[in-house]
């Protein structure tokens, strides 16, 4: 990493430290270790993952997702209505078997779920980033559960519902 930083001429008299301690660097500052350093670098913060490179090269779109969250990533909850049908299925000793129970398990989902799935998530995606807390975020979903994503008008909706329900309460 050094020389990498010596070549671009970003090299401090004082030194840096390779990393800060626990990778928690201090927030806003650029300079604070090499790997700050580096990863602020244009040229590395555009590029691409391996596996990013390697689906867009195929011509398909690379959208990642939060790690383990269900709300926002409608394959978790198509795999849960997968995995429910699976458990109704015949028992079975034989892998070939049990390979084919899941296909048809997955092909026994309709497309419309999966795309209620993948609309019941965008709207999550939208109240969270308006600033919705969780259950906020799931009252607004319950509300405009017919929309893809959440009006620009919902916390102001939200705010007004809330005072009328509960009073003048901080929420």
């Amino acid at each position: 990493m050094e020389a990498i930083i010596k070549e671009r001429g970003l090299w401090p008299a004082t030194g840096l430290n390779a990393q800060c301690e626990g990778f928690k660097c201090e927030p806003g500052k650029k300079d604070c270790c090499y790997r700050r350093l580096l990863f602020t670098q244009p040229d590395f913060v555009n590029q691409k993952s391996h596996l990013e490179e390697l689906i867009t090269s195929r011509g398909h779109i690379c959208d990642f997702y939060p790690k383990y969250h269900c709300e926002l990533n409608f394959i978790e909850q198509y795999w849960g209505a997968a995995k429910l049908r699976y458990r109704s299925s015949p028992k079975t000793n034989d892998i070939k078997e049990m390979e084919g129970n899941i296909k048809a398990c997955l092909d026994d989902v309709p497309d419309v779920q999966i795309r209620r799935y993948a609309n019941r998530s965008a709207r999550f995606i939208s109240a969270y980033s308006q600033g919705l807390s969780g259950p906020k975020a799931a009252w607004a979903n319950r509300k405009y559960h017919g929309h893809r994503t959440l009006p620009p008008c919902i916390l102001a909706d939200l705010k007004k519902e809330f005072t009328e329900k509960y009073g003048n309460v901080v929420a």
